[in-house]
């Protein structure tokens, strides 16, 4: 066989094997957005009416648009002022829940902002925290849509609790130690043992839930 005959069978041989392949590299590729969104991947779904391929765009545009989106190292001070800060706003949630939602809500933009996530809207952001903090990321989202109900009057002390809570849940993901908060740390020129991010004390979680 000549060697024009053999490069044309070896190229015959590479398209039949592309084709035959294609089906399940496809499903690889649900597969591995499921696995890296969790349950913004269902999230997705229902927000296309149940058109899993149309999800499956949206989340792969996603992926494509920050996938190599970097979070920024915080000192251990700075995480430590942050869960300060929430524990003060949390504490007044009896006394002014629709204030202490709205504080929450700003605080919890700024920590975001300050580990590298998009500042330009609030969608944005969540988009980009799918990524990274896929279990908790529509706290955010949650959280931003109960500050402006409650801002207009129409959110209640129940809906307001359960965004807290949500909210509480992305805030503490993002304060949990990374490698590059020992970086952080390290460049200010005071390396310091990574405390975990504690959950609040018992009374404190109790006040919220009225």
């Amino acid at each position: 066989m000549s060697a024009s005959m053999l490069a044309i069978l070896g190229a015959a041989v590479a398209i039949v094997t592309a084709l035959l392949l294609a089906r399940p590299l496809n499903q690889t590729t649900t597969d591995d957005l499921r696995r890296r969104f969790g349950p913004e991947f269902d999230r997705a779904v229902t927000r296309n009416q149940g058109d899993t391929a149309a999800a499956e765009r949206e989340l792969s545009e996603r992926l494509r648009r920050f996938g190599g989106l970097r979070v920024k190292g915080l000192t251990t001070d700075v995480r430590e002022r942050y869960r300060t800060e929430w524990t003060l706003v949390q504490e007044r949630f009896i006394e002014a829940p629709g204030q202490t939602v709205a504080r929450a809500n700003a605080l919890l933009n700024r920590l975001a902002v300050e580990r590298g996530f998009p500042a330009e809207s609030r969608e944005r952001q969540a988009d980009a925290l799918s990524l990274h903090c896929p279990r908790h990321a529509q706290g955010c989202r949650e959280l931003h849509e109960c500050a402006r109900r409650a801002a207009a009057g129409e959110a209640d002390t129940e809906a307001m609790r359960r965004a807290m809570l949500a909210g509480y849940e992305l805030f503490h993901e993002l304060l949990l130690p990374r490698p590059q908060d020992r970086k952080a740390d390290a460049q200010a020129g005071h390396p310091r043992p990574h405390r975990p991010f504690g959950v609040p004390s018992q009374r404190t979680a109790h006040s919220t839930r009225h």
